[in-house]
């Protein structure tokens, strides 16, 4: 049952990750919807969540290109960024099963009440994704600035 429970959350993750909204600003560019929104509400929460959940299979990538060359030498750059990389695709696996076990499907996706209870957990969620989210994207850009490096 729970690992049921684990493909549906990760399932509905990949689904919302895949519909990240975005909007173009003035000068043409994209720019993320994500700053419009209560950061610590549960639509706030799901923004931040959809904008990085993408990057999932990056990282993924990334460890396997970093893999051979952190096998060879563990204590290399390589390995170093590879282990980040895993940790973060973990923290990111790990935030989205504890925050299934926390709220229902109905207080996640149709924005169903929230006791007070409830409300200060999404509160300590808004700042776990976000802390997530920064441990995502710094260890893709060390993994992406090592394999530019051994590029040139």
């Amino acid at each position: 049952m729970k690992r049921l429970l684990y493909i549906f959350i990760l399932s509905v993750g990949l689904l919302l990750g895949g519909c990240a909204q975005y909007s173009s600003s003035k000068d043409g560019t994209q720019k993320s919807e994500t700053a419009a929104i209560d950061p610590y509400s549960m639509e706030g929460v799901m923004a931040v969540h959809d904008e990085v959940m993408p990057k999932m299979g990056e990282i993924s990538m990334l460890i396997d290109a970093l893999k051979e060359q952190a096998d060879k030498n563990p204590d290399s750059p390589q390995a170093n960024a590879m282990s980040k990389l895993q940790e973060s695709h973990k923290a990111m696996m790990d935030w989205m099963r504890e925050f299934g076990d926390a709220f229902t499907s109905d207080e996640i996706l149709k924005s169903a009440a929230l006791s007070d209870e409830k409300k200060e957990r999404l509160r300590l969620e808004a700042e776990r994704i976000k802390s997530v989210k920064t441990l995502m994207l710094e260890s893709i850009a060390e993994g992406q600035n090592l394999l530019e490096e051994a590029a040139q």
